[in-house]
């Protein structure tokens, strides 16, 4: 492999891996901006859970309710966020060892090769964690909808 040749691949695996850190940051962004939404959403189903709560005893008998129900929903939920965080962090680490692995090419065409495959794992992993915090959130919704309408109407 000439210098010429090593510097245009050089050049065109830093461009590469530019533009694949630039797609992971945009699906980030919008990852983080499904989160808030969540966030936001949740805050206005307890607001809607609390607009429906009556007396004290109706209260108590809610909480223990959704002491019994929605809190194993809720656990549920989290063992499945650490589930998809542990794989998130596994597939992170075999992209970094498969970007350290395109320097080690031996040729212009195996560095091509090793730049395809991790711009193609990278954009499949990134779909599959996307679409997975998008189940997961749909999810933790639905729950909560269920435990705010099992409340009954709101008090007037």
């Amino acid at each position: 492999m000439s210098a010429t040749d090593t510097k245009k691949a050089t050049a065109a695996t830093s461009q590469t891996i530019n533009e694949v850190f630039h797609e992971a940051m945009r699906s980030y962004e919008k990852a983080l901006k499904a989160g808030i939404q969540l966030q936001e959403e949740s805050v206005n189903l307890w607001k809607d859970l609390l607009t429906k709560l009556g007396s004290s005893e109706e209260l108590q008998a809610k909480l223990e309710s959704m002491r019994a129900e929605a809190f194993p929903k809720a656990r549920k939920r989290m063992e499945e966020f650490v589930e998809t965080f542990n794989r998130t962090s596994d597939q992170t680490i075999d992209l970094f060892a498969k970007t350290l692995g395109v320097y080690r090419a031996t040729s212009v065409t195996d560095a091509q090769r090793r730049v395809q495959d991790l711009i193609e794992s990278s954009l499949t992993t990134l779909q599959g964690n996307v679409q997975s915090a998008l189940n997961t959130n749909a999810k933790i919704i639905a729950d909560w909808n269920e435990v705010v309408d099992r409340f009954g109407p709101a008090v007037k």
